[in-house]
C-alpha cells in the first residue's frame, strides 16, 4: 500500500545465512521511497552460553578475555552488515538485542513492536533433522502474528 510506512524486522546472528536475510529485509525495506520510508528492526537473541559463537566470531580471542567483553565483539559482529546495507540506502534501522530462546523471543518482539513482516534466515535441513533439532523458521511461521519471509541458505 503507498504512503503507508512498514515495519520490517529481520532476525540476524552474524552467520553467513543471517547476513542473506539482512540483504533481503533492507531490499523490502527499500522498495517504498518519498517520505514514507519503512523502518527496519534487526533483532539478535543471545543463547545462553558465550562459547556457542566462539567459533563464527572471536577466533584467537583467548579464554580470559571477559564476558561482556565478548557478547559486546560478538553483537557488534552480527550487527554488522545490516547497519552498513541500512546507512547505505537510508534505511531508518533500530537493532534490539535480548536474551531467550530465539523463536519465542523473535514472536514476542514481533507483537511487542506491532512488526508487519519478519525475515528470518533458514538453513534447510529437511522434515528429518527439523524434527530432532527444531527450527526456529519453522516455529516462527507457525507462530507469528504477521507476514514471515524465510531467505533460504
Amino acid at each position: 500500500m503507498l504512503g503507508v510506512r512498514r515495519k520490517i524486522m529481520v532476525a540476524v546472528d552474524g552467520s553467513a545465512v543471517s547476513d542473506k536475510a539482512v540483504h533481503e529485509a533492507v531490499w523490502l525495506a527499500g522498495c517504498q521511497g518519498g517520505k514514507f520510508k519503512n523502518k527496519l528492526f534487526a533483532v539478535f537473541v543471545k543463547a545462553d552460553r558465550v562459547r556457542d559463537y566462539d567459533d563464527l566470531f572471536i577466533k584467537g580471542v583467548s579464554a580470559e578475555v571477559e564476558i561482556n567483553d565478548r557478547w559486546h565483539k560478538i553483537i557488534d559482529h552480527a550487527f554488522l552488515v545490516v547497519k552498513r546495507l541500512a546507512a547505505e540506502k537510508e534505511i531508518p534501522l533500530e537493532t534490539i538485542v535480548v536474551e531467550g530462546a530465539p523463536a519465542p523471543s523473535i514472536i514476542h518482539l514481533v507483537g511487542k513492536y506491532d512488526i508487519d513482516l519478519l525475515v528470518v534466515g533458514s538453513t534447510g535441513k529437511g522434515a528429518v533433522k527439523r524434527a530432532f533439532l527444531g527450527s526456529v523458521s519453522a516455529e516462527v511461521i507457525e507462530h507469528a502474528p504477521c507476514g514471515v519471509y524465510v531467505v533460504r541458505a
